[in-house]
Order: C-alpha cells, then structure tokens, then sequence
C-alpha cells in the first residue's frame, strides 16, 4: 500500500464502516472524541478529511465549525494524511536524561528523514511526543499503541525491518 498527499474520495466500503462507527456510539455528541478517534483508525491515511467530517456532522448534528474545534484541540486527531507508522519518541525528562536524542538520531539514520517528517513511501513518519508512562524502560519509542523500551541500534533496526516487511499487516 502507498499513501500519497492526493485526496480521493471515500469508497463505499469506508462510508459503511464510518456508519458502522458511528452507530456504535449511538451518533452521540457525548461519544465523540471515541467516536472520531476509531473512524480516524479505521482509515487507511489515518486521518479526518472533509468528507468524514460531514458524514459525521450529519449523523451527530454537530455543526461542521465545532467538529474542527475538536479536530484542533486533541493532537491525536489528524486532518491530514499520515503515514502508516507513526513513531514518537518519548521527550519528557525521565527520556531525556536517558538520551533519547541518539535514539531519535539512530531512527533519522535509519529512516533518512527528521523529525517532523514521513519517508517517500509513506510507510514512517518520525514525531516527539509526551510522556507514556514507561520511564523505567526509557528512552522510548511508541509506534501505534506498542511502546518499546530499552533501546539500542540493533533493537531499533529489527523493529523497523519487522514493521517494514509486514507493510500490508498490522503495527
């Protein structure tokens, strides 16, 4: 699978899951955050465009306006297009002090890219992101909902090498 920066319209498979979602979640303003979170991971790009946005409004009666007040308030709602693996970094003290910054500099080797950035197929994008509560294990990394902990080069490129030859599979 290759994720490009090109907007395309939402297949009927997806319209179907996003219903599915919000149905779920009894299309209720009170679920919402639940609700925008699992269709966000339910998309291939991993991201709300307009299009899922007015699907949402339309079935929750949020108005259009206030669901991109959410979109902008929670960081890990995305309104645009992300890579496959989105790996962050730990950046809290704790991380810090057990130098994550070689860790973010074996993983800007690796991956050729810097923080901030996703490489050319669109596979890894490279984040700092907040605490995870793993700091006995520190530095480190999250790629999906998996944190890995007590990290070096070699652990490192297994991880990478794993994720990148099971492209088409799960984190």
């Amino acid at each position: 699978m290759s994720y490009k920066l090109v907007y395309k319209s939402l297949t009927d498979d997806q319209r179907q899951e996003i219903g599915d979602i919000l149905t779920k979640y009894d299309n209720s303003e009170l679920n919402i955050l639940n609700t925008l979170l699992e269709i966000q991971d339910s998309l291939d790009e991993k991201y709300i465009g307009e299009e899922v946005c007015e699907i949402v409004s339309d079935r929750t009666g949020i108005p259009m306006i206030e669901l991109y007040d959410i979109m902008s308030f929670y960081s890990m709602l995305d309104t645009e297009p992300r890579a496959k693996y989105k790996i962050e970094v730990c950046d809290c003290g704790s991380c810090y002090l057990n130098d994550s910054q070689s860790l973010i500099e074996v993983l800007e080797e690796k991956l050729r890219i810097k923080v901030g950035e996703h490489t050319y197929d669109w596979l890894f994008e490279l984040e700092t992101g907040p605490c995870v509560g793993a700091c006995d294990i520190g530095p480190v990394m999250k790629i999906g909902d998996t944190v890995y902990g007590n990290l070096d080069k070699e652990k490192i490129s297994r991880i990478l090498d794993n994720l990148h030859n099971n492209r088409n599979g799960e984190a």
